[in-house]
């Protein structure tokens, strides 16, 4: 028994030739990242002895309160580098005594920007 294939319409062709651009738009829409309304640092302070390092993790929040687990890139501040610096990754070195703010804001999270802080204590080294 031979069967016979027919040939698609042109209808058929194009919902063939349409469909993975309809997949990916559909699951782009699907991972749409809701915008940050609130940036938290973790911990809020920190007391540490000069010459130690510490890292700190930063989390976005969407309006609605819920963690924006992936697609959030942070940049990260130090409003005193002579008492803390913090490299891009979050991790704080204590330089010297004193008090300092470290910073996370969201990348690109518009005007005015989201950012969280953490307040750090260097103490000296003991002896």
């Amino acid at each position: 028994m031979v069967t016979r294939l027919e040939t698609p319409d042109v209808k058929t062709k194009l919902a063939l030739a349409l469909t993975p651009f309809l997949l990916l738009a559909t699951a782009g829409a699907c991972l749409a990242q809701k915008p940050v309304a609130e940036v938290q640092v973790a911990p809020p302070s920190v007391t540490m002895k000069a010459g130690t390092m510490h890292r700190l993790t930063a989390l976005a929040y969407d309006a609605d309160g819920n963690v924006i687990a992936a697609g959030v890139r942070y940049a990260w501040s130090s409003n005193n580098v002579n008492v803390a610096r913090v490299d891009s990754t979050g991790t704080v070195t204590a330089v010297a005594a004193g008090t300092a703010v470290v910073r996370a804001e969201a990348v690109g999270s518009g005007t005015p920007p989201k950012r969280g802080d953490a307040a750090i204590t260097v103490r000296r080294p003991t002896s």
